[in-house]
């Protein structure tokens, strides 16, 4: 009973409370209401009126409606019909950022600008080359005026090179195990960090054998640099110091390449494992692993995703690092009769408005190949030396053979094969057959149809990328050089504001 009168008495209790809220709410809305009332019998200054309102009260209103109906329209949208809004805005735009003035025509003029503009502005989302830049470098090129040689400042022969973003400065790497800054425009020295030797207590602060690979982050803030001591060394550009130092690879590291527009670092390595570290903390990430051979070279572009080639297991390998997967695709292709043959009816017609530096050079190849076609030789690429990626699903590989090759995602071979694009050198005897030039560097400027490559025949070469369904390239330009080319670096400049 004691706990029956008690139930009783708190419900009795609670509805007491809600009854005296009730009438708590009621006063409450009675207050409010004559409170309206009053402000509309009153101005905002205290002075009598209509009981219209000012302007700003109707703005707001009116805003306030429109905000209304346009987020029910938005509620109402199907999805089919907001991507249909959606592209009619992006059009719109894309026309007022083209539209010209004054012209004959203009209205055709305007379609095609904003097909254009669409046509790169969908290529560049899904990662493939759509700038044509190559054809303003077919003029006939004066080396004097252009080139700028940088002496005195390696003890031993350079084996790597890299550019900042900017193109101001350029490091050099040798095999004196010094790394060497540079002014590009005054073609003068700014800084050396000097190799060390391996007895020194200090040789965490600078390489104690060659240098192999040198690689500038894309903020121009970090350079980093591996050699044949198994280290990792990262500098800082701003300040010309030391800031740390990796030791996970168990070999000689070869190639070094940093994610755009991040301070990711990729660096491959003898040790047959790509490694990705973060430069901003300076700490290792993770390793890959798949390599027969050791890895010789390495590119990547803006996507986490890494291209390297190994060796001798004749492999050119694309690491997808976000999916933990990694496609394999077969180099190794060899240049017998049939394909010297195939090369020769393929061949380009020679155009005579090229510069007679190209025209000499596409000539002599032509020559090359049907000395050989008579003379039962053949080339096997036994290694894959460099490679650089054109866009994300394209990239260009080089070898001992002499020719370039042209990889798509796609496919797992080749999609097309320049072979000898170097030529051939004579061994000096009458017996053994000529040797292939074989391909040392290569380096493309990236989302465009350019791309450079080197050997040891005293010139660099510039190739154009085919537009249209069919791939493939053709030789644009030649640059003579002396001697034996290591390595190739490529910036394109942006022209500053007048």
């Amino acid at each position: 009973m004691a706990k029956d009168r008690f139930l009783a008495q708190g419900v009795t209790h609670t509805k007491r409370q809600r009854g005296a809220h009730g009438q708590k709410d009621q006063k409450n809305q009675k207050n409010q209401r004559s409170q309206k009332s009053r402000m509309r019998s009153h101005g905002s200054d205290g002075s009598e009126s209509d009981g219209v309102g000012d302007i700003s009260d109707l703005e707001h209103q009116y805003e306030d409606a429109s905000d209304a109906v346009s987020s029910a329209d938005e509620f109402l949208e199907t999805p089919a019909e907001k991507r249909l809004r959606l592209a009619k805005d992006y059009i719109g735009r894309v026309q007022a950022s083209t539209q010209m003035t004054g012209g004959i025509d203009a209205e055709q003029i305007d379609r095609d600008l904003i097909a254009e503009r669409l046509t790169l502005d969908a290529n560049e989302r899904s990662g493939r080359w759509s700038r044509q830049i190559a054809r303003n470098f077919a003029y006939t090129i004066d080396e004097p005026q252009i080139t700028r040689v940088l002496r005195f400042g390696h003890a031993l022969p350079p084996t790597c090179v890299a550019l900042t973003p900017d193109a101001r400065f350029v490091y050099s790497g040798g095999k004196d195990g010094a790394l060497v800054k540079w002014d590009r425009v005054e073609g003068t020295k700014l800084h050396v960090f000097r190799g060390l030797k391996k007895k020194r207590p200090d040789h965490n602060v600078g390489h104690c054998d060659e240098i192999l690979a040198v690689a500038v982050s894309s903020d121009g803030r970090f350079v980093a640099s591996g050699g044949r001591d198994r280290r990792i060394h990262v500098w800082s550009v701003p300040e010309d110091r030391h800031l740390g130092v990796f030791h996970q690879h168990k070999d000689a590291v070869t190639g070094l390449a940093f994610r755009r527009n991040t301070n990711h670092l990729y660096s491959c390595s003898l040790d047959r494992m790509v490694k990705l570290w973060n430069i901003d903390e300076l700490g290792y990430m993770d390793t890959l692993f798949g390599h027969q051979d050791g890895a010789v070279a390495i590119d990547a572009l803006q996507r986490e995703q890494a291209v390297t080639v190994g060796c001798r297991d004749k492999t050119v390998r694309l690491w997808k690092i976000a999916d933990d997967a990694q496609l394999v695709f077969r180099a190794g292709a060899a240049t017998d009769q049939h394909r010297i043959t195939k090369a020769l009816g393929s061949a380009p017609e020679i155009q005579s408005e090229l510069n007679p530096r190209v025209v000499s050079s596409l000539n002599g190849h032509e020559t090359t190949l049907r000395t050989l076609a008579g003379a039962d030789a053949e080339f096997s690429e036994d290694c894959v030396d460099c490679v650089t990626m054109i866009d994300e699903e394209t990239f260009v590989s080089g070898g001992d053979s002499g020719a370039l090759c042209l990889w798509s995602v796609q496919k797992k071979k080749p999609v097309f094969i320049h072979h000898l694009s170097h030529g051939v050198v004579s061994t000096g005897s009458n017996d053994a057959p000529p040797r292939a030039c074989w391909i040392s560097a290569v380096a493309a400027v990236p989302f465009t149809d350019l791309f450079f490559s080197a050997s040891s025949d005293g010139c660099i070469r510039m190739w154009q990328m085919r537009a249209g369904k069919t791939p493939g390239f053709d030789l644009v330009n030649v640059i003579a050089v002396n001697g034996f080319v290591n390595a190739l670096s490529v910036r394109e400049l942006v022209p500053e504001d007048p």
